[in-house]
């Protein structure tokens, strides 16, 4: 669209042109009579001018029109009769023709002149951009060594300032290391007159030379600079004459010092490298595949195509010297069917154990020949190289083990005569190694774990025996493996699953050092002898605990008897007592209320002493009963505070009550239940002294009630509390204690909270610092 309102434009300036003319020539016609087309000429050279040559040829049609038809005879009229206007009109077409063609390739050089300064625009921000990106050293310079322009990746690599640069300090030829100057004094020559030179440096090939000859350009090649500070930089440098000054060049300058410490390195880790190939012990070797393998591919195909294309590519002396020869140079190149046994089933399996593992062994053996066509064994690590999914080598470390095998070999057979002989005796024999290792086994002791051979050579015996019997028996073998002999009794687990008892006897063995290499042991079962004593050991433990029972039954009877005799004299004496005076004398009211007071407490006492050990004959004989119903525990727990709070009064205990709101009703019996909480708060007012305080909590614990009573008195001794609830025990059960009861009220509380089903349980930090009774009982539904 933009290109067609561009020509419409054209060709409009051309009409406005002609017509211009037209009219002026028309007013001008007198004076120009004879010479017409002067104006017509400007027209033309104005449209093509403005539009070019289209522009131009139609300014020239327009302007041929316009004369012949306004001022060539006959006028008013396109036919031109005269000779003359023909040829007039002919020499105006041609000249307008020319100045058309003239002014188009005006325009045409103009463009290209405009496009080349694009370009050379485009190009010099780019390069700029590079110079100041400081991605490479880049310098401008003249022959004489003074440098004009450089950027700070070039002032960075020679350790030099821009303000050093501005002062002229910054010169290249100052920087040329002396062995270096003189080559590239004869090189400036022959950069400047492109002719044949040499190099900057003596390592510039003659192919630079060449491209240097023929383009004015010096190709990269490898130099060093003398930095501010005296140390030198190796660099790579190209450069090249500018065209419109060949005085000046520009050179770009990249810093190799980091890829010359890396090639330092690796010529230091090659020299590593083969240093350790020369003098190491093992045979180290890198096989190539001509063909390198997919990944993809079968096994089978895999060894097939390891068998046909890999080839020994490289190894070290000491492998070669392996295969019987003397040089590494005397066996590269054989295929790998050359030495190891295709037709060895081992082989494959080694090789397929290669695939398996991911191309990576570690320890693996093969079964090889050597160039004499001898047997050998090798012990092999190995570590495949894959490309793009190929497997294309492999490298590997091997150990002549034929010696070994050789030895095993002879230890076996040997192995097999002795276990022949050791079967026929009816011990359990084994040997162990310095290392704690089984290296011999008879067939009993195999048949004692249920193991094969096979599954108990060479294992530690803490994998046989297991971590527990291991330490049992450790210093038994560390005493062996120190030289002494050992015997000892113990027991080891059998293949039934049960544990036996056995006599063990370890004897050391010793090399030709005097060093202890490992031991024999020697394992009898004496099961049936330990449970025979066992059995006389528990006869007479359960006789002694037998008659130490009957020992403590009678003195705990003699102990409640003389509790009880003690218990009941006392409340009897009061009863006599007053009964005896208000029968022989006369008491005033108050003396008499007061003895009948006492009279009822201490029968009530005796009632409740005998309830007490008609509930205990009840609990023995099995015939408690409980009547369970819906019991309200809030009201049961304050009922039973009710009646100890006189006696709590009377000592200035304070009771303190928190209840769960969520507790509300269970099943139960209630009598039963208040006669629990009520021992358990009689037991805590008793053993509470003045002052102290008692505390009852009854919470809502998941599907449990807990009624936990805590007191601040005397508390309970740690080896009392296992036996609290155990009739008639107490902690003081002399005569003289300083608390009355028959030591029932604690066992008849566990086993009426056992019948509801629920528990209880005794805690205290120790004397004097309080106890708590926590009786848990289940919520049952109603």
């Amino acid at each position: 669209m933009r290109g067609t309102r561009s020509l419409l434009a054209s060709y409009a300036v051309a009409l406005l042109a002609v017509g211009s003319v037209l009219l002026l020539t028309l007013l001008l016609q007198p004076l120009l009579k004879q010479t017409i087309f002067l104006l017509f000429f400007a027209a033309v050279a104005v449209s093509a001018w403005y539009g070019g040559m289209e522009a131009g040829l139609l300014a020239t049609a327009l302007s041929t029109l316009a004369v012949s038809y306004f001022f060539l005879e006959p006028v008013f009229s396109l036919l031109v009769a005269s000779l003359d206007n023909i040829l007039g009109l002919g020499l105006f077409v041609l000249v307008t023709t020319i100045i058309n063609l003239l002014n188009s390739e005006l325009r045409t050089a103009k463009q290209h002149l405009q496009n080349s300064l694009q370009k050379l625009q485009v190009s010099e921000a780019r390069f700029r951009s590079l110079v100041e990106s400081n991605i490479i050293g880049v310098i401008v310079a003249n022959m004489d060594g003074a440098i004009a322009e450089a950027n700070d990746a070039f002032l960075g690599m020679v350790g030099y300032s821009q303000e050093d640069l501005l002062a002229g300090r910054v010169r290249w030829r100052d920087m040329i290391p002396p062995e270096y100057i003189e080559t590239n004094n004869s090189a400036i020559p022959s950069l400047r007159d492109a002719t044949p030179t040499v190099s900057f440096s003596t390592r510039r090939s003659a192919n630079a030379n060449a491209e240097l000859t023929t383009k004015g350009v010096c190709q990269p090649f490898e130099n060093e600079y003398i930095r501010k500070d005296r140390s030198r930089v190796p660099i790579l440098l190209g450069s090249a004459l500018l065209e419109n000054n060949q005085d000046d060049i520009i050179s770009f300058v990249i810093d190799l010092s980091k890829r010359k410490q890396v090639e330092l390195a690796l010529s230091k880790s090659e020299e590593r490298y083969r240093t350790f190939l020369e003098q190491s012990s093992e045979g180290i070797w890198c096989i190539e595949l001509e063909v390198p393998i997919s990944l993809d591919c079968p096994e089978d195909e895999q060894i097939q195509h390891f068998y046909q294309y890999v080839y020994l590519a490289e190894c070290n002396n000491v492998m070669a010297q392996m295969y019987g020869c003397s040089r590494a140079e005397d066996i590269i190149g054989v295929r790998l069917g050359d030495f190891l046994v295709a037709s060895d089933p081992h082989n494959i399996a080694y090789l397929r154990n290669f695939i398996r593992s991911n191309y990576r062994l570690i320890d693996a053996e093969s079964h090889e020949i050597d160039k004499q066509g001898n047997s050998k064994y090798f012990l092999n690590n190995l570590v495949g190289i894959v490309e793009n999914g190929f497997l294309v080598r492999a490298w590997g470390t091997q150990r002549d083990i034929t010696e070994r095998k050789r030895t095993e070999a002879a230890l076996r057979e040997r192995e097999d005569e002795l276990r022949l002989i050791t079967n026929a005796v009816p011990v359990k024999i084994s040997y162990v190694d310095g290392e704690q290792r089984y290296r011999f086994n008879n067939k009993e002791y195999e048949d004692w774990f249920g193991l094969p051979a096979s599954e108990i050579s060479g294992k530690h015996i803490r994998e046989i025996l297991g971590e527990s019997v291991y330490q049992s028996i450790l210093p038994y073998v560390e005493t062996v493996l120190s030289g002494e002999q050992v015997t000892y009794e113990t027991q080891l687990p059998h293949k039934d699953g049960t544990n036996h008892y056995v006599n063990v006897t370890y004897i050391p063995q010793f090399s030709q050092e005097g060093k202890v290499a490992g031991f024999v042991a020697l394992i009898t079962d004496i099961t049936d002898r330990k449970q025979a004593e066992q059995e006389r050991e528990q006869l007479l433990k359960r006789e002694q605990a037998a008659r130490a029972d009957a020992e403590t039954a009678n003195r705990m009877k003699d102990e409640f008897l003389g509790t009880l005799s003690h218990e009941l004299r006392t409340p009897l004496n009061a009863i006599l007592g007053w009964a005896q005076l208000l029968r022989t004398r006369k008491f005033d009211e108050t003396t008499t209320v007061r003895a009948l007071e006492t009279i009822e407490r201490n029968t009530r006492s005796l009632t409740q002493l005998i309830e007490d050990v008609l509930d205990v004959s009840r609990i023995i004989r099995g015939t408690l009963h409980l009547s369970m119903d819906r019991v309200e525990l809030v009201s049961l727990v304050e009922a039973a505070i009710d009646t100890v709070y006189l006696a709590a009064q009377a000592k200035e205990i304070n009771i303190k009550c928190r209840f769960d709101p969520k507790v509300e009703v269970v099943v139960g019996d209630a009598n039963r239940l208040q006669q629990v909480v009520w021992n358990l708060l009689s037991n805590a007012v008793k053993f509470t002294p003045k002052g102290g305080r008692v505390d009852v909590q009854l919470e809502h614990i998941e599907s449990y009630v807990q009624i936990r009573v805590s007191d601040t008195g005397g508390g309970i001794a740690a080896e009392f509390l296992p036996h609290v609830f155990e009739r008639f025990r107490q902690a003081d059960s002399s005569s003289t204690r300083s608390h009355g009861g028959l030591g029932l009220g604690l066992a008849i509380v566990r086993h009426l909270v056992e019948l509801h089903g629920g528990t209880v349980l005794a805690e205290s930090p120790g004397i004097g610092k309080g106890a708590t009774f926590v009786v848990s009982l289940p919520m049952k539904a109603i």
